[in-house]
């Protein structure tokens, strides 16, 4: 307990001497004249999560020099080392790799180095757990193979079936896996084309940049899929952005010369003719009508679930392309509260059913069926709405005549002539000195 003490107090010291520039240089910037005999004006605290506010303030931009990042990296080792060892919900050293240390150096006050280490804590959990069960599994499946070896010693006749003396040839998963990257091969010499814009990773954050990128591993797995894919390129790609570092973490061949898949850092203006270019955008007014084989599609590689900004209509305008957008009004019915994006893979799968079929009906099954209503349904609603409504149309029936008590209560009925809703009845005033007592009851019954 000593020991961990002490060496908390210790991280903390360093840390302390590793902030101790930053706020010397800031206190001397906004410090006044001790000559003059003005006191030090109070420091303001400012929220590091707060939203930025419109008024502009002239602080002085203090940049953090290397030896100093390094200085405050190892301390920052330090204090997750420590951690880890008092038992807390913090991985070891070995777990961290570069962007983990370059994502802490980020983060503003303990409190959220700690939640990021719990988060990275769960992930390495995870992945003990799957190595585990790969090891139960491996001595699970050796115990299976002694058992049918030493059947197999001890029974001399021919056993068919599977995993036995077979007329078929077992297929693997490389097997199909080297099938798939030959059909890319061949659909990048007669395909045809189609593009998708990566310029878009300084309008998005990091989670942003993480859906995109996952979004892109899933347009290049169900292209490959496909049995008429496209030839798929990734033009403006930054390879240092977040964006392609998330995309290389999920798909690491890619940079391989023999892996199947195009990825250029020139825009596609310098790689494909500008009169054949058609950039999808959902911001335009002119709807794609139909498919152009000789037309080369580019969608933009943007996940925008903050900046709803027509940030694609814009590019397309400076660069003077052909715009379109797909005719989801004309074949679909919206839900109430859908909104109309779709992901990067559905736009994938709905060109490639485009291209198969030329028929929108059939391209546009891959909208997600929660985000439109389906015409029998739209018109069974509305047809039981009408019937309800007319139900009780038919049971509308006027009763504040019957509240008149008559003298003759059989002559009463829900035919007679109703009376004025504001029409004033006799003998229903409201006397206050009678009410609730009883009284008015009993005269009535003596009369």
């Amino acid at each position: 307990m000593l020991k961990s003490l002490v060496g908390r107090r210790l991280a903390s010291q360093l840390l302390k001497g590793c902030a101790a520039p930053v706020r010397h240089a800031s206190e001397s910037a906004g410090r006044v004249n001790p000559f003059a005999g003005s006191e030090e004006p109070p420091k303001k605290f400012v929220n590091p999560f707060g939203q930025p506010s419109t008024e502009t303030f002239t602080e002085p931009v203090v940049t953090e020099s290397k030896e100093e990042r390094e200085k405050r990296l190892k301390v920052l080792q330090l204090e997750a080392d420590i951690a880890h060892q008092e038992g807390r919900r913090v991985p070891a050293l070995e777990f961290f790799q570069d962007h983990h240390w370059e994502h802490v150096l980020t983060l503003p006050s303990r409190s959220a180095r700690i939640k990021y280490f719990a988060f990275l804590w769960q992930i390495e959990m995870k992945k003990q757990s799957e190595q585990r069960k790969k090891v139960l599994k491996a001595e699970e499946t050796e115990r299976r193979v002694a058992e049918i070896k030493k059947e197999r010693e001890e029974n001399t006749h021919i056993i068919y079936g599977l995993g036995h003396t077979s007329m078929f040839l077992r297929i693997y998963d490389t097997t199909i896996n080297h099938w798939q990257n030959n059909r890319l091969t061949r659909a990048m010499q007669f395909a045809p084309k189609m593009v998708l814009d990566c310029s878009y990773d300084e309008h998005m954050n990091n989670r942003e940049a993480s859906y995109a990128a996952k979004q892109l591993m899933y347009c290049f797995a169900e292209n490959r899929q496909n049995d008429e894919p496209f030839d798929l390129h990734y033009c403006n790609a930054h390879m240092a952005g977040r964006c392609m570092q998330n995309l290389k973490r999920f798909i690491p061949p890619m940079l391989n010369p023999e892996f199947p898949i195009n990825i250029h850092e020139k825009c596609f203006t310098e790689l494909f003719p500008k009169k054949n270019l058609v950039y999808l955008t959902p911001h335009c007014r002119e709807d794609l009508v139909t498919y152009d084989p000789d037309d080369i599609y580019i969608v933009g590689a943007m996940v925008d679930t903050v900046n709803n900004e027509p940030l694609s209509l814009a590019k397309a305008k400076r660069m003077g392309l052909r715009m379109a957008r797909l005719p989801l009004d004309r074949y679909l019915q919206w839900g109430s509260g859908s909104g109309k994006s779709l992901t990067l893979n559905q736009m994938i799968n709905i060109m490639l059913d485009l291209k198969k079929t030329n028929d929108w009906d059939t391209a546009l099954k891959h909208v997600p069926r929660r985000k439109v209503v389906e015409w029998d349904e739209q018109r069974r609603n509305e047809k039981d709405r009408w019937a309800v409504g007319t139900r009780a149309r038919k049971l509308n029936v006027r009763i504040d005549h019957l509240l008149d008590y008559e003298e003759d209560r059989r002559k009463v009925s829900s035919f007679a002539t109703p009376k004025k809703v504001r029409q004033r009845t006799e003998g229903m005033e409201f006397k206050l000195d009678t009410w609730a007592t009883g009284k008015q009851q009993k005269t009535q019954r003596q009369n």
